[in-house]
């Protein structure tokens, strides 16, 4: 009776172990230098499977005003997660304007959207966004890493 007692205290400590391990090798981090890039919804447009949303807000880092359209389409029965493309248009003070092709996935959990984006900018650079859309509240908060 002891051994199969050790036998399961063995199995279950390995099974924790390797819950932990899985969990570190299938994480996506993200680091270096980023900056916030906040938004206001300013419509939401349904459709059969899909969504679209789009947003405007003043972003740093020489963006200046930012306004953003993302097409949310559903890749599963639940309704929980997805893909979206869309594009971004920057338009600064001095006139300089930018524009970018923005695609990623994203998850639900009630009122919150989850997005993971890659955005190319027309001037070669890449961004990394990672940020959560409040449904309710009519709000989107990125945190954005330039890649390259």
């Amino acid at each position: 009776m002891l051994k199969i007692i050790k036998n399961k205290i063995a199995i279950g400590a390995l099974a924790s172990l390797f819950a932990v391990i899985s969990l570190n090798v299938f994480s996506f981090e993200v680091s270096g230098e980023s900056f916030p890039a906040n938004f206001k919804m300013t419509s939401w447009t349904a459709g059969e499977g899909k969504s679209t949303i789009t947003s405007e807000g003043v972003v740093g880092e020489g963006y200046g005003k930012v306004y953003l359209t993302h097409n949310f389409t559903v890749s599963g029965d639940d309704g929980m997660s997805g893909e979206f493309t869309g594009q971004a248009r920057t338009i600064n003070q001095d006139g300089e304007l930018q524009y970018a092709s923005l695609q990623g996935s994203w998850t639900r959990d009630g009122t919150i959207v989850t997005m993971y984006s890659f955005d190319t900018l027309n001037n070669g650079v890449i961004n990394h966004a990672q940020g959560k859309v409040d449904l309710f509240a009519g709000t989107l908060k990125f945190e954005v890493f330039e890649v390259n």
